[in-house]
């Protein structure tokens, strides 16, 4: 059966990501789900991450720019989305370039999706 958005946000949410951190405690989660709601999390979450990426792609690459590496800029966009609905929705660059400079997001939300480990 298919998720809704809403539903897939509470599923993040309820991970918790920023209690911790622990992609592998989130990961463990993630895997106890029926395999259709898995892969259903798993393509929402990757969107979700994609659309950080390209909304702010250009203010990270511009002048000035986020204060971060292509890795670490990955590492920050997946933050937001591991951070939940609330703070996807209200991201700005302001914030996305604050949190650059002040290397406030971990590595990575986007491993909680390593299901073969």
């Amino acid at each position: 059966m298919e998720k809704t958005e809403k539903e897939l946000w509470a599923i993040i949410k309820k991970a918790n990501w920023k209690k911790d951190h622990n992609y592998n405690r989130i990961r463990d989660g993630f895997k106890k789900l029926p395999i259709d709601e898995r892969n259903q999390l798993e393509k929402f979450i990757e969107t979700k991450v994609k659309e950080v990426y390209d909304r702010f792609e250009k203010d990270w690459l511009g002048n000035p720019g986020f204060e971060c590496s292509d890795d670490s800029y990955s590492d920050l966009t997946a933050e937001v989305v591991g951070r939940g609905e609330k703070f996807f929705d209200n991201i700005s660059t302001k914030k996305m370039r604050q949190m650059a400079e002040d290397r406030d997001y971990r590595e990575s939300f986007i491993y909680t999706l390593h299901f073969d480990l």
